[in-house]
């Protein structure tokens, strides 16, 4: 009896020793001045969950001890003043994450999901939609029971087609089909399905330029094909592409064609001062808030809808020069 309680003390006292040295989960975060005071969030990104929060103080915030140490490792999302600013990994062992950027690193899953992204991010230049999922999609099935893999996963459903959506949601497991953020990409699917080629577009209400109420329907002339763009003043992507979209309006308004901005999550201000800047000469509907994206479904921008001159939509999410390629196309079928 002795011997038997000896060694089981000495289990415990083993246990006990195994956890008091086991390598904690920690985050350094260090930010440039614009940041101080502000309040940094730790969220959990399949669930929204809010984990730990910190104060930026003298450029740093610091996440440690027993509110983000967890069994299994958990993928957050870094938000800093309401905004998505980055993601990290709880795991063992400490991290690091500056301003500049978009996931931590110095640990082994926050530094392989840093090369993830960095390699997604190349076949995002690649400005081909159909191998930006093709990528997203291998990612997920090589390891569909991790969060790393249901990130990709997220982010294929994001411009996926709603049948082939629906197809792989019935094989997931259930972390990933019962989160919160795999049901709310869902729900977008059936919207892009209900705003399909095919489908005739739903109207919305925004603001002009004066903050007057505005309909997006008294923007889209009966008789011509609208390109609608909705962009934001804050968006690198869209910004970037204006130069294509002010060449593809010249080559094509005395065809036929109509450009309509429309400004989401902006503020009019700033939407204004882009419009001047960037010297945008078709209509913007503005103050749309985050209208569109309850309507058709869409996740990122800038995004694309083409407009028959009967009101159905021709094409969705297509780059500048698909959408000139399909004008020329249907030119000639006349």
């Amino acid at each position: 009896m002795k011997t038997l309680l000896t060694t089981a003390a000495v289990s415990l006292l083993l246990l006990i020793g195994a956890a008091c040295h086991r390598q904690q989960a920690r985050l350094d975060i260090s930010l440039s001045d614009k940041f101080e005071g502000k309040t940094v969030e730790l969220i959990s990104f399949l669930d929204s969950i809010p984990l730990a929060t910190a104060l930026v103080t003298e450029g740093h915030a610091t996440f440690d001890g027993d509110s983000i140490n967890t069994d299994t490792p958990v993928l957050t999302q870094v938000v800093i003043d309401g905004r998505v600013r980055a993601y990290y990994v709880v795991e063992p062992g400490t991290a690091q994450l500056t301003d500049s950027m978009s996931v931590a690193t110095g640990t082994p899953l926050n530094d392989r999901f840093s090369s993830m992204l960095t390699a997604l991010d190349s076949v995002e230049n690649l400005n081909d939609m159909d191998a930006y999922i093709t990528y997203a999609l291998d990612r997920y099935n090589e390891e569909p029971e991790s969060q790393l893999g249901q990130w990709f996963g997220i982010e294929w459903m994001k411009y996926a087609q709603p049948a082939a959506i629906d197809s792989l949601t019935a094989i997931a497991p259930a972390s990933f089909t019962d989160s919160r953020r795999a049901r709310h990409y869902l729900n977008f699917a059936r919207l892009r399905a209900a705003t399909a080629p095919g489908q005739p577009y739903i109207d919305f209400d925004g603001t002009d330029v004066k903050g007057g109420k505005q309909s997006f329907s008294s923007l889209v002339k009966p008789g011509r094909y609208t390109l609608v763009d909705f962009w934001a003043s804050w968006c690198p992507y869209c910004i970037k592409e204006m130069p294509e979209l002010r060449q593809l309006y010249a080559d094509w308004h005395d065809k036929g064609l109509d450009i309509v901005g429309v400004a989401v999550r902006d503020r009019h201000e700033d939407t204004y001062n882009a419009v001047k800047r960037l010297e945008v000469t078709w209509p913007v509907l503005y103050d749309t808030e985050r209208r569109p994206y309850d309507i058709y479904g869409f996740s990122g921008i800038p995004h694309h809808i083409l407009i028959g001159p009967d009101g159905t939509i021709v094409s969705r999410d297509e780059s500048v020069a698909q959408i000139e390629a399909r004008l020329n196309s249907l030119k000639q079928q006349k």
